[in-house]
């Protein structure tokens, strides 16, 4: 294998070594995006409890209005049958004060159950702070970890860039050049050694005249069906 070749190896295999931390800089957003997803329907649900708290607030304020006046009717028909001597006067005092009545016992009935929606409503609302408070905590403690990873795997991926950089100075230009178009359309290995007299990476057999060439000067060339580089590997 010629030198060129052999430290043209030693450089992809930095690159790959750098693009599998840039992947594992990639999955770092998905963590934190998901906990985002989360605290969102969360938020969102807790929104709706509140604004159901506040229509049933609103509905009871309401009922209890209309359960006053209805007691003061109560109130004023009570006083007025005590007030009236004749017979049809009392009658129709009285049946309003029946009437007032019903209506009583219906609001008050709707008073209680709605108090008691309002109570489990109230419950919700507080258990879904609770639960947004909870994956507040979390996204502060993960998006810390995260910010850790990333400086460690940003520091990882420079120091390996700086010694890559070094070892692609021992490579022609020219190769260097080819190599690198390959490798950033492909983003992974784009140097491969020939399998017998086929390419290595896609078996797309290679002329026996280009064969016998390469192994003889140990030049690289292209593969006419992947287009990875190919270079005839030591016997």
């Amino acid at each position: 294998m010629k030198a060129d070749v052999a430290a043209l190896l030693e450089v992809q295999e930095d690159d790959l070594k750098i693009y599998g931390i840039e992947d594992q800089l990639e999955a770092l957003m998905p963590r934190m995006a998901a906990l985002e997803k989360d605290r969102t329907r969360a938020q969102e649900a807790l929104d709706k409890t509140r604004a159901d708290i506040a229509s049933e607030e609103k509905r009871q304020r309401d009922i209890q209005d209309r359960l006053r006046r209805h007691r003061e009717r109560r109130e004023k028909s009570e006083g007025l049958r005590g007030q009236v001597s004749a017979p049809r006067e009392a009658a129709a005092a009285m049946a309003q004060i029946e009437q007032a009545k019903r209506f009583i016992a219906d609001e008050e009935r709707e008073l209680e159950s709605l108090s008691q929606r309002l109570g489990e409503l109230r419950q919700h609302a507080t258990e879904r702070e609770q639960a947004v408070q909870d994956i507040g905590k979390v996204q502060e403690e993960t998006r810390t970890s995260l910010a850790a990873d990333r400086t460690a795997l940003e520091k990882q991926r420079q120091d390996i860039q700086g010694v890559r950089d070094k070892k692609a100075q021992q490579v022609p230009r020219s190769l260097l050049q080819r190599y690198d178009r390959i490798r950033t359309r492909r983003r992974s290995t784009a140097v491969f050694p020939l399998r017998g007299k086929s390419c290595a990476n896609c078996d797309t057999a290679i002329p026996v005249q280009r064969h016998s060439t390469m192994a003889s000067t140990g030049n690289t060339e292209l593969c006419e069906g992947c287009g990875v580089l190919l270079y005839a590997a030591d016997s």
